[in-house]
């Protein structure tokens, strides 16, 4: 049996050799100095004569750089007894510390990345992959890859990290939190991609949880007004989850998963706004605006954030799960992580009848024509591939439009030339199964990989459409469906003037430019600045805006007699107007319009019904 003593001991000794590998981080966001973080780091034993400290120069996701050095001052690297050890910073992101045997802590000051960018060059960080320290308004929005660094060859060690925090506010993340006091959180992660896939949002705490498919879903809510709260925003995606689960096999396939969603009151710095995805989180930065819209926007993103649960939490290439944060190599194959990600956020709404086909088509015509602006004239790997390039980074938005038509593309070739034994899902599954979070292909193989599960025909396609350049055969294809397709096309049609819309403060649909306006428009007098109450008597509001016209567009003939209410700014006062004026035919051009056939055969059918899973 052994003495207390000795048991006291072996506790003190297991602890030393773990926090010898481990490292032990810790921040106050009661401590905030001039608008920075004090972050303080005890590392791993360290078993070489110097070393180097990274903070990412570019991180998963964001396919742009970041430079996370910058925001570093006040670096320093301390041995046991707290003695300074030389330090030379090498680059933006990089820090070499002599006698690295005896390093025992680092410490530096770390400032966001939300507000003032005086100092820090010009490139401005989309904010959803970025840092905010907002003390004044108790709230924090912590990318842990823009706040906390590695040893280079140490990426791999555990973290734990301790954040203390005023007592009022409190944190969400996907993290598994191992200790909690009032005023502080301690959290693990098995190595520095696990930490630095984590965001963590502290605020006044407006969250809310749910069992959602077998996973814990948390929504965690920063809205500065109060426009938006957490429930609104889960009672808005619990059936879009419902939903992807069974478009996933029946159940999710993460045990929790996180949504962290800050809003804006005013502009953000980038200028932008959308999300960030995360292996069991997201994070999102929008606008505080109409709550109906927030949370509509809020589900629209979250379709697609979601599916990266499945590329690239469980299909990624080499690249991607030894990432390097310094010098990365990207992977050939965005249509993959983006493409299809972006397209299954689509399908899934149709297929679960959470929106109508004719509001898929009218998506993937969109994409379609936002493919023709970004024109990628290379192969779409080599695009990949080379994404940081400045050419091809300002071309980026196409891996949401190019690379989701490969994937609607593909997703029916392999339904087609497999006789509906397989479609896009199950292939993905079938690749989870084969790799899953810890094991990655070779870039270079996964087309075979994907030949062997489907068909030569899938094959010859990812190599002539992603891999070539050959374009998409959308009329052949989509046709396989019952889908029509024409390339270009000219009719008279009734149109609405061609004016610009917007919505003001109050909610209200507004002329907001004339520019474009045709000669209907320009019959019935519109002005900019003109706040429409009524269409044809029917009353005029967000709710009603768009089925009103589309109302209008569907039963108005040429000739009959229309009236617009408007009220309108006429000697600085605020009076209401009737604009009349006679309906016309103008003649319309339009690409790439998609329709479904109105007598497919029955191979059509068929198709269509496996793609839509009714069948």
């Amino acid at each position: 049996m052994k003495s207390p003593f000795i048991t006291f001991l072996l506790a003190v000794f297991a602890f030393l050799a773990e926090a010898q590998e481990s490292y032990q981080v810790s921040t106050d966001l009661r401590k905030v100095i001039d608008d920075k973080l004090a972050v303080q780091v005890f590392v791993p034993e360290i078993d070489t004569s110097t070393i180097e400290f990274h903070m990412p120069k570019v991180v998963p996701g964001t396919y742009s750089i970041s430079d996370f050095g910058r925001f570093v001052s006040e670096f320093k690297a301390l041995d046991t007894l707290g003695n300074p050890l030389e330090v030379k910073k090498s680059s933006t992101n990089r820090w070499t510390i002599a006698n690295a045997k005896a390093l025992k802590k680092i410490t530096y000051l770390i400032d966001d990345s939300f507000d003032s960018f005086k100092g820090y060059g010009s490139n401005k960080l989309f904010e959803p992959g970025g840092t905010s320290i907002e003390a004044k308004n108790n709230v924090f929005v912590l990318n842990t890859f823009g706040f906390i660094g590695y040893l280079d060859g140490y990426k791999f060690n555990p973290y734990e990290l301790t954040i203390h925090h005023p007592k009022e506010i409190k944190g969400a993340t996907s993290l598994k939190k191992i200790h909690e006091t009032d005023t502080s959180d301690t959290y693990t992660a098995s190595n520095y991609n696990f930490l630095a896939d984590a965001p963590i949002m502290y605020s006044e705490p407006d969250m809310i949880s749910k069992t959602i498919a077998g996973a814990e879903v948390l929504v965690s809510v920063y809205s500065p007004n109060n426009i938006l709260s957490a429930a609104d925003v889960m009672d808005n995606i619990d059936e879009l989850m419902g939903a992807q689960a069974s478009y996933l096999g029946g159940q999710l396939p993460v045990d929790r998963y996180a949504y962290l969603i800050y809003l804006f009151d005013g502009d953000p710095i980038s200028g932008s706004w959308g999300a960030l995805e995360h292996s069991y989180s997201s994070l999102y930065t929008l606008p505080e605006m109409n709550p109906k819209q927030i949370s509509q926007t809020v589900k629209d993103v979250a379709a697609h954030e979601f599916f990266h649960i499945v590329t690239p939490l469980n299909i990624h290439s080499e690249q991607i799960h030894n990432f390097n944060y310094i010098e990365p190599e990207m992977s050939q194959h965005l249509w993959l992580y983006e493409g299809v990600t972006e397209y299954s956020s689509q399908h899934v709404q149709a297929k679960y009848a959470l929106y109508s086909l004719e509001d898929f088509l009218f998506e993937m015509r969109n994409k379609m024509i936002q493919q023709d602006q970004y024109n990628v004239d290379i192969p779409y790997t080599t695009f990949s591939e080379n994404i940081l390039e400045p050419r091809n980074e300002r071309k980026y938005g196409d891996v949401y439009a190019g690379g989701a038509l490969i994937a609607w593309c593909l997703d029916l070739t392999i339904i087609k030339s497999t006789q509906g034994k397989m479609d896009l899902q199950k292939l993905l599954r079938e690749l989870s199964k084969k790799y899953g979070p810890n094991k990655a292909f070779k870039d270079e193989e996964l087309f075979d990989e994907i030949e062997a599960l489907t068909s030569k025909e899938v094959g010859m396609y990812l190599r002539n459409h992603v891999g070539g350049t050959e374009r998409l055969p959308y009329t052949d294809i989509l046709g396989w469906a019952g889908i029509s397709y024409v390339a270009e096309s000219s009719e008279l049609v009734i149109t609405a003037g061609k004016f610009t819309p917007s919505l003001n403060e109050d909610d209200e649909i507004f002329v907001a430019g004339i520019e474009e306006m045709n000669d209907f428009g320009k019959d019935l007098a519109f002005k900019k600045g003109d706040v429409i109450l009524s269409w044809n008597k029917n009353p005029i509001s967000l709710e009603t805006f768009s089925s009103t016209i589309q109302s209008f567009y569907e039963e108005t003939e040429a000739g009959d007699k229309i009236t617009v209410l408007v009220r309108r700014k006429v000697a600085g006062k605020d009076k209401e107007v009737k604009l009349k004026a006679k309906a016309k035919e103008v003649r319309s051009s339009q690409n790439h319009a998609l329709s479904l056939m109105e007598d497919p055969s029955e191979e059509q059918k068929s198709i269509m019904s496996i793609w839509l899973g009714t069948e």
